[in-house]
């Protein structure tokens, strides 16, 4: 694949559905192509403070988020935001902020750091690119579309230093996101050992395959949930769970509280909305 294509001029691009929390909205928005085999999408919010603290509950999914905060300040800041289990956040002020959401190995594949390096502070300064911090002080003067922009711009010039390529990870995420992966499976038919299939995903991803999978069959469940068309049955036939008993354990395994308690919290928000 070639990354020497100018990327486009800046333009309204396409939208994905928005992340609707208690007040608080979401926007979603695509890369150029070229980079959506790493980069899932981009999000941006902006307002002001909420009239109270605003507690939001953050599940993982494998993939790993660059958030670049303050963009409506002359002081921004920039991190990496990696979890591997559900974790409560607590919004007390929003401002502008914008974060680049990796899908699962996609960091990775373009900054050639291991997810544990890249929770490291100290080593993700000492190993980010040369032009890091200017990208950081660049996007506050810039209007949203041509922060997106510079944001690919940035990125596919990593692709282009690193090379990167559509590894092990990315070549499962179909088998995860359809719910027909297994270990047996890929063993078999996508000729690697456990032992590398287990040490790839750990290194790239921060989780073994079978994590890996449970939490996108949970992520799939969480959408199916928070609309009332399907019967909690349903929903756990849909993603790949034997029965209700087994999906409700596990989803209060990872949720804190049941398929049906998730259900009513979240329509109770959409009707509120």
């Amino acid at each position: 694949m070639s990354f020497r294509d100018p990327v486009d001029t800046p333009g309204p691009r396409a939208d994905l559905a928005p992340l609707v929390l208690p007040r608080l909205v979401i926007r979603r928005l695509l890369p150029t192509a070229a980079l959506r085999p790493w980069v899932d999408h981009y999000w941006f919010v902006q307002g002001p403070p909420p009239d109270a603290p605003t507690r939001n509950k953050l599940y993982p999914d494998g993939g790993t988020t660059l958030t670049f905060r303050r963009l409506d300040t002359t002081s921004p800041t920039a991190g990496w935001d990696i979890t591997c289990r559900p974790v409560a956040a607590y919004t007390t002020t929003v401002g502008a902020s914008l974060g680049i959401r990796f899908r699962p190995g996609g960091a990775f594949q373009l900054f050639g750091m291991s997810l544990e390096a890249l929770s490291d502070d100290d080593l993700w300064e000492r190993f980010a690119p040369d032009d890091w911090l200017a990208l950081r002080d660049e996007l506050p003067a810039l209007p949203l579309e041509e922060r997106l922009a510079r944001l690919d711009a940035w990125l596919l010039a990593r692709a282009e230093a690193n090379g990167p390529r559509i590894g092990h990870v990315q070549r499962l995420l179909p088998l995860i996101d359809s719910g027909r992966f297994t270990i047996d499976r890929v063993v078999a038919h996508h000729g690697l050992s456990r032992r590398t299939l287990e040490r790839t995903f750990r290194h790239q991803v921060g989780l073994a395959p079978a994590q890996m999978d449970l939490l996108q069959r949970l992520k799939h469940a969480r959408a199916l949930l928070a609309r009332a068309e399907s019967s909690l049955s349903q929903v756990a036939l849909a993603c790949g769970f034997h029965d209700q008993a087994h999906f409700t354990h596990r989803f209060r395994r990872h949720a804190g509280e049941t398929p049906g308690e998730y259900r009513q919290r979240k329509l109770a928000q959409i009707y509120k909305a």
